[in-house]
């Protein structure tokens, strides 16, 4: 009996100093400025390993921490990054002073997200932010967060790999359309004030709201909830594609009555682009509204946003118009009518979308996101069309002098060339033509301006369950569910003087004669007369459908760090033409074939962590993912048709990381591999040789994806410090797939042949760069600057230059032939590139906690001339005559400078 007393007594000592060692900290951080709490800011205790994020009044509250010296990593979208020092007693409550951090001083210009979760709305609820440094410190990457905006002048791509592998959401709600897989940022355009919140996981991170993507998820948070009170001014200028934007946002922070509100008006203009010919004309809106009950329990947001625009573009063109006129920022999508610049390449947009959430606290322990939109995009682009008359398009290669190999004619057209005579859109005269023509085709268009219309009809809903099991375990699931219906289309934009335009296919007519059914565009109205506004060419629609759900688990111990997660999905896509088409009359009207997929996907990660500062981390995922319906359908404007055999692509994508955390040094190096099976891609151009337009479409492509990367920050005072981010890989095909060859003029139907890929660079990007930073502060003043680097670009390969019987045409012992045959097949490298950004600013601090945060860069000053960011090969195919090969590229613009003004009250 004394010896069970003995043993409690004994126990109960033992286990005091245990629980005697844990203290709860709380404190508020405010903005060293305005001094104004700062909401939604997150502080990382790294030797604990925890965090806490505070709430809409700047409070925060941490409890049982462990006793001794601590580093608190502060951390958010709008706040300079800053580590503190404390020394947390042994028990009790320690109540901090007044933490006081820097406002951003990042350019205005991007749509940055912070690295805050949506747990900042558990500001009642400890235990979401328990054992979760890990992910903190992953999320919060230094290489992410440094090389996407400064290397995005040079095309460059994470990983290598395509924007559809990024996953983009919006108050929990899935935003990837479901026709081309990627996220239109331009629903988001001037609307930057209300983007800057959100959650980001990197890479196959475990996730509190999806089950990730190979190219990172990000949940951008605009709930009303999540902006501090107040009022922020933003005038910009920029020689961009637009040179003034203006934003004036206001919100009334969380109120007493449990209401947000936040509201956004702005706008960007150009009537003159850096860009010759081009123009930009945009406004934009937000509105958000939050009702919160039962003290937080639950909360219902209802977020309505657009930002329509209207824009003049500037096309890529030949290596050899650059040189004639000495100019890399030629575009030639523009010219004089009346005197006046007229854009035959005008695009106008407009998202419209709605978004309503809800969040449902069913306990400490459990919380539940529930969230349905809808959006309605309409996006077109306009062109010029031309029936019975010559290419009017200035740069068409027949109008190069490299096209005639006769000396004076090919003089002739370099003197045109150089004297700017022959370099733009001629309106007047294509007026002029369909006027005399007019007379001969009783009021026929010869020339035309047509708009292609993409319009996007979708909604979407997603759940997610968010449940903490224990101190060491997370339970995460979720079911999303979604609709849309891709309407394509085309209109008469402008006849350009002329009555009609008679809607049938120029090359049809040629090769199968006029008054055949090949010629026209719908039998069902043949020989139509399509005036302005009047939809002609084609008409149809594709819907698609899809639903899925995932689980995920979460273990968190001392040392170690786990998850796995899995998903199962389902999608299926249509087509539905409402015109009969001549050339396809069987398999072009009414509703064509449902194809149907049922994916799968795994992923897990282990974290070790041999302390709060140093970790180890290393991931690994397979999944299976459909086909994206734009790419599926070989000529969708006129058929049904899609490759033989549809089937998933399989995706096997690994990753090892050392992430470090130390006071002064923060970054990650990591090496990564992922194994891309059985793709599949569609290019459209015009055949030369064939005399029309070609759909060639590339099944059972395989793709490799590899390198290391890393990205470090060094603070080396409080005034002084340095970033450095960068990457070495390579991507490449890794096999020689299948192509499948059709014209639009159903003359070439299903010609198969195997196109020449293994080893050959994916191209279009930059696969070794880098960016070295250096950063100052002191007094409000903020000096930066950049050294950006790209090498290893590579020009992407057109298929109908890599055809198996390419290569059994050459003879090898003809010099001639050979250097032909070379030119074709040889895969071009860009010269390697650099630029320097250079920015400067001051933070003003007025009176009544007011402020004005100047900022001032000058972008690309460095090398600019020689730096072509991508771009594709001619898929003209010539091997007799090598010198009229030409290739088109995409020069990067020049020096840009970029000025704002933001003024906060």
């Amino acid at each position: 009996m004394y010896k069970k007393y003995i043993l409690f007594a004994l126990l109960s000592a033992a286990s005091t100093p245990i629980f005697a060692q844990q203290a709860n900290v709380q404190g508020i951080v405010r903005n060293q400025v305005s001094k104004e709490p700062f909401s939604n800011v997150r502080l990382v205790f790294e030797k604990n390993q925890k965090s806490v994020v505070t709430d809409s009044k700047g409070n925060f509250n941490l409890p049982k921490l462990k006793s001794g010296e601590e580093t608190i990593l502060i951390t958010g979208g709008n706040i300079q990054e800053t580590k503190i020092t404390v020394q947390i007693p042994a028990s009790g409550l320690l109540t901090m002073e007044d933490i006081y951090v820097l406002p951003s001083t990042d350019s205005d210009n991007m749509v940055q997200l912070s690295m805050a979760s949506d747990d900042m709305l558990d500001d009642d609820n400890e235990s979401f932010d328990q054992n979760i440094a890990a992910k903190i410190i992953l999320s919060n990457d230094v290489y992410v967060n440094k090389i996407g905006f400064q290397l995005s002048q040079f095309r460059f791509r994470i990983r290598g790999y395509a924007n559809r592998y990024e996953q983009k959401y919006i108050n929990g709600v899935h935003f990837n359309d479901q026709l081309r897989g990627v996220f239109n940022y331009a629903s988001i355009g001037a609307i930057n004030d209300l983007t800057r919140n959100g959650d980001q996981d990197n890479a196959m991170d475990a996730s509190t709201f999806t089950f990730g993507s190979i190219g990172g998820t990000e949940n951008i948070n605009m709930r009303a909830s999540a902006f501090a009170k107040g009022a922020k001014a933003t005038a910009t200028y920029t020689n961009r594609n637009y040179y003034s934007r203006g934003m004036l946002s206001y919100s009334t922070g969380l109120m007493d009555n449990g209401w947000a509100f936040t509201g956004l008006i702005g706008g960007r203009y150009a009537d003159k682009g850096f860009v010759e010919g081009t123009f930009y004309k945009n406004v934009s809106y937000a509105l958000s509204i939050e009702k919160q009950f039962q003290q937080g329990k639950h909360s219902l947001s209802l977020v309505t946003f657009g930002s329509p625009v209207e824009r003049g573009m500037q096309s890529g063109s030949f290596q050899e118009a650059y040189d004639l006129l000495d100019n890399n920022l030629y575009n030639p999508n523009w010219g004089y009518q009346d005197g006046k610049v007229r854009n035959a390449r005008i695009v106008t947009a407009y998202d419209p979308t709605a978004v309503l959430s809800h969040i449902w606290k069913i306990d400490q322990n459990t919380k539940l996101t529930t969230g349905i939109s809808l959006h309605y995009g309409k996006y077109a682009n306009t062109a010029l069309n031309w029936y019975n008359g010559a290419d009017p398009r200035p740069d068409y290669y027949r109008n190069l002098p490299s096209y005639y190999t006769e000396s004076i004619t090919n003089q002739t057209y370099t003197d045109l060339w150089k004297s700017k005579a022959v370099s733009q859109v001629d309106w007047d005269n294509l007026y002029l033509v369909n006027k005399l023509e007019n007379k001969l085709n009783n009021g026929a268009a010869i020339y035309m301006v047509e708009k292609r219309h993409s319009d996007l009809l979708e909604s979407s809903f997603n759940t997610t369950l968010n449940k903490t099991i224990n101190s060491h375990s997370k339970l995460t699931a979720g079911i999303g569910a979604k609709g849309s219906q891709s309407q394509q289309y085309k209109t008469v934009e402008d006849l350009l003087g002329a009555e009609y335009v008679l809607d049938i296919d120029k090359f049809s007519e040629r090769d199968f004669g006029q008054g055949t059914s090949p010629t026209q565009n719908d039998l069902l109205n043949p020989n139509f007369k399509a005036r302005k506004d009047d939809i002609f060419g084609y008409r149809f629609n594709i819907n698609v459908k899809s639903a899925n759900a995932w689980l995920q688990n979460e273990y968190s111990y001392s040392n170690i760090d786990f998850f796995y997660a899995t998903q199962l999905s389902y999608s299926s896509f249509q087509r539905v033409g409402y015109m009969k088409n001549g050339r396809y009359p069987n398999n072009s009207y009414g509703k064509g074939q449902e194809h149907h997929f049922v994916d799968y996907a795994f992923k897990g990660g282990l974290t070790y962590k041999f302390n709060g500062r140093h970790l180890l981390n290393a991931k690994i995922s397979y999944q299976t993912q459909a086909p994206v319906a734009n790419d599926t359908y070989i000529s969708p404007r006129v058929s049904d048709l899609t490759f033989e055999d549809l089937k998933s692509a399989k995706i096997l994508s690994t990753d090892i990381s050392y992430i470090f955390s130390l006071p002064k040094l923060n970054g990650r190096i990591s090496v990564f591999q992922t194994n891309f099976t059985d793709l599949i891609s569609r290019q459209s151009y015009y055949n030369e040789a064939a005399a029309t337009f070609i759909n060639h479409g590339l099944k059972d492509m395989n793709q490799i994806n590899r390198g290391v990367e890393m990205g470090l920050t060094y603070k080396i005072d409080d005034k002084w410090s340095i970033d450095l981010a960068a990457t070495k890989a390579e991507y490449y095909y890794s096999n020689n797939p299948m192509g499948s060859i059709n014209s639009e003029n159903g003359l070439i139907n299903d010609v198969r042949e195997t196109v020449y890929l293994n080893d050959y660079y994916v191209g279009g990007m930059p696969q070794t760069a880098g960016t070295f930073g250096l950063r100052y502060f002191v007094n409000y003043w903020f000096f930066g600057a950049n050294l950006n680097y790209a090498g290893d670009m590579y020009l992407s390969k057109a298929p109908l230059r890599q055809l198996a019987s390419n290569y059994t045409v050459v003879n090898p012992y003809d010099a001639d032939q050979y250097d032909a045959y070379y030119t074709l097949t040889h895969q071009e490298k860009f010269k390697n590139s650099a630029t320097v950004d250079l920015s400067i600013g001051k933070i003003l601090y007025l009176k009544s906690r007011k402020s004005i945060n100047f900022n001032l860069a000058v972008n690309n000053i460095l090398n600019n001339k020689n730096i072509r960011t991508g771009g594709f090969e001619n898929a003209r195919l010539d091997l007799e005559a090598p010198n009229k090969f030409a290739s088109k590229y995409y020069y990067m613009q020049g020096i840009n400078c970029f000025m704002n003004v933001s003024y906060r009250f």
